[in-house]
């Protein structure tokens, strides 16, 4: 079946059987399967990481003052957002998208 579907959505591709109508164009993305694959088992880590709820915690930790913000901190949260922008970055290029112009 994933042959027959060609890279079609797979809800467009079960309409088009049940309803006989005709094959469905292939849809676009520039990415292999492979690609796409890989994307998405590299987006699964990013998340399983609890990135966002981590930085959320620092930050609140940081506003209610239990969280002394040393020189040597101040350096480690802004390589940590440089990380962070750099992963962003090279999922926009890879995806075929322009990444913002971010500082």
């Amino acid at each position: 079946m994933a042959i027959e579907a060609a890279g079609a959505p797979l809800g467009a591709y079960i309409k088009a059987k049940v309803l006989g109508e005709a094959p469905l164009p292939m849809r676009r993305t520039g990415l292999s399967v492979e690609d796409r694959q890989a994307h998405a088992r590299a987006l699964a880590l990013l998340g399983q990481t609890r990135l966002a709820s981590n930085l959320n915690q620092i930050a609140h930790a940081v506003n209610i003052g239990v969280l002394p913000v040393t020189p040597e901190t101040e350096l480690e949260l802004f390589g940590a957002l440089a990380d962070i922008r750099e992963i962003r970055r090279l999922f926009m290029t890879a995806l075929g998208l322009k990444p913002e112009g971010r500082p």
